[in-house]
């Protein structure tokens, strides 16, 4: 496979590269948390959509569109025409990504081009019968969104515009789905430590001291590790020569070491191959039998390393290291040694999420959970407890709940008494308001009810 053109199929060597030692683990992990709130996914192509994943093979959870097998076809059809090839071999990677590519096609074969059409057309029948079920779902068009990775201005063949849109479209919804991930990840930690409050919030002073402790300790014993290289530098590429590749530190080269880790021999390091020289590092910090560790945040960590490891090295950010590019910043950092290797901050050390983040998704998932306003509050929660009659009761009807208070209307006339402290006679006699009022008695001789005062 032609490396330059790879970037098009940047997320199929995910089929074809195995993934790094301990991925299974982390991924599973992320896989069984079906709690934090997750976008709706989209049918249409304003948003990427990504498969479910397979908690059972272990693979990397790749980036997935409602139009990958159409960008699949379009790169295994590229992919046939040395000619082409052969110009993109000479071609500016950064271009590439742009969508730049998309000014040579118009020399390629008939045979081929006669491919593409029928890939586009297949496409625009997925679509059209993806947007007939969401209208009849809907009872209307006002969801429907038009795609944005072909050219829909030219339905009847696929040219230079359905190839440059479809590279920008992949590429963005890669860093789309980069960026919810992290959004996820921080709800997960928010809903943990949402959880372990309120779970505080429930018990004793002395039961909530000893949960505390405990928590800390755990922690504590979690970041008691070895300290971590940080990602990228030539002490942990060195470390992974050694203990990885088993071979003499002093022996260390960084081309052969590019090649050793570029397990399908295009020519770049992609995601996996990147990650894969992390697992030493996060061995140090995360054991799938120790209880301590959560692998949820293994797996971010790789992540973490992966995108500070891209953003180093990755000049021309097409989300790929060649080989240039790591011998150039090789280079720089033999050129320029720290006086100190600098420390990798991890997670342990890191909050995701800020103070006020946490107090209102704790808000919110209180209310979602049914918790209550003092959820995470001991004192009050201890209050309730004490006395639950009177949390959930209004003070009227605890002193009188034989008789629930009526809405007072200012204009009508004054309710019968429902006490027996008035003798009957008087019930019997004309209203008051029809006597003379020279002749009718005092109001304050009446007997008053005692619960109106009337």
């Amino acid at each position: 496979m032609i490396k330059p053109l790879f970037i098009l199929g940047v997320f199929l060597i995910n089929g074809i590269v195995c993934p790094p030692p301990m991925r299974q683990q982390a991924e599973q992990a992320q896989a069984h948390d079906n709690s934090t709130p997750q976008p709706g996914a989209q049918t249409q192509e304003g948003a990427p959509v990504e498969i479910e994943k397979n908690e059972h093979d272990g693979r990397h959870p790749s980036y997935q569109f409602a139009y990958t097998k159409y960008l699949e076809e379009v790169v295994k059809i590229l992919e046939t025409d040395p000619k082409f090839n052969e110009r993109l071999k000479n071609m500016n990677e950064e271009d590439i990504k742009a969508g730049k590519i998309a000014d040579h096609i118009d020399d390629l074969p008939q045979e081929v081009f006669d491919k593409l059409h029928r890939a586009k057309f297949e496409e625009i029948e997925r679509l059209r019968k993806q947007i007939e079920e969401q209208i009849k779902a809907d009872g209307g068009a006002h969801n429907v969104q038009m795609p944005d990775h072909l050219d829909v201005q030219e339905l009847e063949k696929f040219h230079k515009e359905d190839l440059r849109k479809l590279i920008q479209k992949t590429v963005a919804d890669m860093n789309k789905m980069d960026d919810q991930r992290k959004e996820d990840f921080k709800q997960y930690e928010m809903k943990k430590q949402a959880e372990e409050d309120h779970k505080l919030a429930q018990m004793s002073p002395e039961e909530r001291e000893k949960a505390k402790r405990e928590h800390e300790e755990a922690e504590k014993r979690h970041n008691d590790h070895e300290k971590l290289k940080h990602p990228g530098s030539k002490d942990q590429l060195q470390e992974v020569w050694e203990e990885t590749d088993h071979l003499e530190k002093d022996q260390y080269d960084p081309k052969t070491f590019f090649a050793l880790h570029d397990l399908n021999g295009d020519g770049f390091w992609n995601d996996f191959e990147l990650e894969s020289l992390f697992q030493l590092e996060l061995e140090k910090m995360y054991n799938e039998t120790n209880p301590d560790d959560d692998m949820k945040e293994r797996a971010e960590e790789m992540y973490r390393m992966r995108e500070h490891v891209m953003k180093q090295i990755d000049v021309n950010q097409d989300r790929m290291i060649s080989m240039q590019e790591f011998l150039n910043d090789a280079d720089s950092q033999n050129a320029n040694p720290p006086k100190q290797e600098e420390a990798w901050e991890d997670l342990g050390q890191k909050k995701v999420y800020t103070d006020e983040e946490l107090q209102k998704f704790e808000k919110e998932y209180a209310a979602q959970q049914g918790w209550g306003e003092h959820a995470y509050d001991p004192q009050q929660v201890a209050s309730e407890q004490l006395h639950p009659q009177a949390a959930q009761q209004p003070p009227q009807q605890q002193v009188h709940p034989a008789q629930p208070i009526q809405p007072v209307n200012a204009h009508a006339p004054p309710p019968l008494p429902v006490h027996n402290a008035q003798p009957p006679v008087q019930q019997q006699q004309p209203p008051q308001q029809n006597l003379p009022p020279v002749h009718h008695e005092p109001i304050q001789d009446h007997t008053k009810d005692p619960t109106y005062g009337i």
